[in-house]
């Protein structure tokens, strides 16, 4: 994903200053490229509370990251395998 979709997505949930934190570790890893729509980033940061005043590392946030987009992508596809319930099927 872009880093100007990124920094806007950070900027609108309030954590502009997480963004310019860890914005050349999230450059060098590439840890938003395997990201396909903007809003998984957005129910990420929602989800979690980050505190500006505690130490906070980028291994952290990456490992927090990659646990909800890994399962973020498990439930896609698990939708995507089930079939429609059919009220004719008895």
């Amino acid at each position: 994903m872009e880093s100007n979709f990124v920094k806007q997505t950070f900027e609108e949930a309030g954590y502009l200053s997480l963004y310019d934190k860890f914005s050349y570790q999230f450059y060098v890893t590439g840890l938003f490229e395997p990201v396909s729509h903007q809003i998984i980033i957005k129910r990420f940061l929602d989800s979690y509370n980050f505190d500006e005043h505690h130490s906070f590392f980028f291994d952290d946030f990456s490992f927090f990251f990659k646990c909800f987009h890994y399962s973020h992508q498990k439930n896609e596809y698990l939708s995507f395998l089930q079939p429609e319930w059919d009220e004719n099927i008895y």
